[in-house]
């Protein structure tokens, strides 16, 4: 059985976006803290410190829901054909936040990307046969 034929795109997605938001806590432990001990609403905006910390959680959200969403897309059989905007969405991202965030876990998307565009070329060659 090749790598294309396994389930394993959107589970990648989705435990990367996992340890982004657990690094939260290791990262940021005293801004998360401060966060909760300022009154929690519009702390976000207190220091550059914090914003970094509620970014780092608030993008792991979005994450996890594209690495859930491809798995289900993965689930299919035949698996669904023609699937260049997310594909093209998900190399944008990550292309970008490799970019603008060189030392960032943006590189941990790549894998996930080079599969998602070898399953979509794929079942586009396959589809209607």
């Amino acid at each position: 059985m090749s790598l294309l034929e396994y389930r394993w795109i959107g589970r990648w997605i989705m435990a990367v976006a996992l340890l982004h938001i657990s690094f939260t806590v290791v990262l940021f432990p005293e801004a998360l803290a401060r966060i909760f001990t300022a009154g929690f609403f519009n702390s976000g905006q207190i220091n550059d410190q914090i914003g970094k910390t509620v970014w780092f959680v608030l993008f792991g959200l979005p994450l996890f829901l594209t690495g859930f969403l491809l798995d289900q897309n993965e689930r299919q059989s035949p698996p669904a054909p023609f699937q260049e905007i997310p594909l093209a969405l998900l190399t944008a991202m990550t292309l970008l936040g490799i970019a603008l965030f060189p030392a960032s876990g943006f590189w941990l998307l790549i894998p996930a990307v080079i599969g998602f565009a070898l399953k979509n070329h794929r079942a586009n060659k396959t589809w209607g046969q």
